[in-house]
C-alpha cells in the first residue's frame, strides 16, 4: 500500500526508479515536516517511473538536436505553442508594431527557437528545448510507447494510494490515465508544473473535442494544480475553465534556476498543504 503515487515528467530518461523513489519521497516528506504533518515521516509512495522508455534510441540520447529535427504536424506545433503561450511584454507592444511591423506574426519554428533561446527558457539550449517537445510529442503520438507508460501508471496505481501527484509530462499522463479509467481509491490528483493547459496537448487528447471543458477525470473530488510563476513549461497557467469541473488553481514562487525542478515543487507549500489536505 502506498499514500501517494508520483509520477515524473521530461528529462528522466537518465534517472532510475530507486533514485525517483529516494528523492521524491525526501523531498515530499520535507515539505510536509514544513506544514506540521505529524505523519510526515512514516508517509509511502509509488513511483510511476517509465524514463527508461525513452532509451531505445528514438529520444535523441545525445541530446544534439536541431531544428531540422522536429517533425512537421504535432512537434512544430507544440513548440510554436509552447513559445505563444509565455508572456512577453515586446509582443504587444504598440511601439514595436508601429516600427516597421516588426511583431512576432506570422508564427514559425525559427521564431519559436528563437524566442524560448533569448528567454533561456529549460536553459535556452536547442537541445532541452526541441527535447521537451520531442518527449511531449511521443507520448501523444506513439500508441506503443503511451501503452507501456499507461501500463506503468497502473501497476502503481494497485498500491491503493489517496493521492496522485503529477508533474510535467507525468501530470498528461495521470490525467490521460484518470480519466480513461473508473473511480480508483485516489480522490485528490496535485498537478505541478502542467503544460495541460497548451492548445495541441488537449487537442491530442481529445480530438474529436470542438471546444472546452475536457472531461473531468472520473473518481477525482479534487483537483489543486500548482504553477511557478517562473515555470516556463506551466505557460497557461491556470487550467481551470478547461476541464468539466472545478480545479483550484495555485501559484508558486520558484527560484529560476529551478523553476520547473520536480524536488523545489514538492518542498513548495503549496503542494504540501494540498497533499496534506488529501491525507487528512
Amino acid at each position: 500500500m502506498a499514500d501517494v503515487v508520483v509520477v515524473h515528467g521530461i528529462f528522466a530518461n537518465r534517472s532510475s526508479r530507486d533514485e525517483m523513489r529516494d528523492t521524491w519521497l525526501a523531498a515530499l516528506r520535507e515539505g510536509l515536516e514544513n506544514v506540521r504533518y505529524r505523519e510526515a515521516d512514516s508517509l509511502t509512495i509509488e513511483c510511476v517511473f517509465y524514463g527508461h522508455l525513452y532509451n531505445d534510441g528514438k529520444a535523441g540520447p545525445s541530446w544534439q538536436y536541431e531544428v531540422g529535427d522536429l517533425e512537421p504536424g504535432l512537434e512544430r506545433e507544440l513548440l510554436i505553442a509552447f513559445a505563444e503561450s509565455i508572456d512577453d511584454p515586446a509582443r504587444d507592444d504598440p511601439a514595436r508594431d508601429e516600427a516597421g511591423k516588426a511583431g512576432y506574426a506570422p508564427r514559425s519554428v525559427q521564431w519559436a527557437i528563437d524566442f524560448l533561446q533569448a528567454r533561456k527558457v529549460l536553459g535556452g539550449t536547442n537541445a532541452r528545448i526541441l527535447g521537451f517537445v520531442k518527449q511531449v510529442a511521443r507520448y501523444l503520438r506513439d500508441p506503443e510507447f503511451k501503452k507501456k507508460v499507461q501500463a506503468e501508471f497502473s501497476a502503481a496505481m494497485e498500491s491503493g494510494p489517496r493521492v496522485v501527484v503529477a508533474h510535467s509530462l507525468g501530470s498528461v499522463v495521470a490525467y490521460d490515465w484518470l480519466r480513461s479509467h473508473g473511480p480508483t481509491s485516489a480522490k485528490t490528483l496535485v498537478t505541478l508544473g502542467s503544460p495541460l493547459g497548451l492548445r495541441p496537448v488537449l487537442r491530442e487528447l481529445h480530438p474529436y473535442l470542438d471546444a472546452c471543458p475536457a472531461p473531468w477525470p472520473p473518481g477525482i473530488d479534487t483537483w489543486v494544480n500548482v504553477a511557478a510563476k517562473e515555470d516556463a513549461v506551466a505557460t497557461v497557467k491556470k487550467l481551470n475553465g478547461l476541464f468539466a469541473g472545478e480545479i483550484r488553481d495555485l501559484t508558486a514562487a520558484n527560484s529560476r534556476g529551478t523553476a520547473h525542478d520536480a524536488l523545489v515543487y514538492l518542498k513548495n507549500v503549496r503542494t504540501a498543504e494540498s497533499v496534506k489536505v488529501a491525507l487528512g
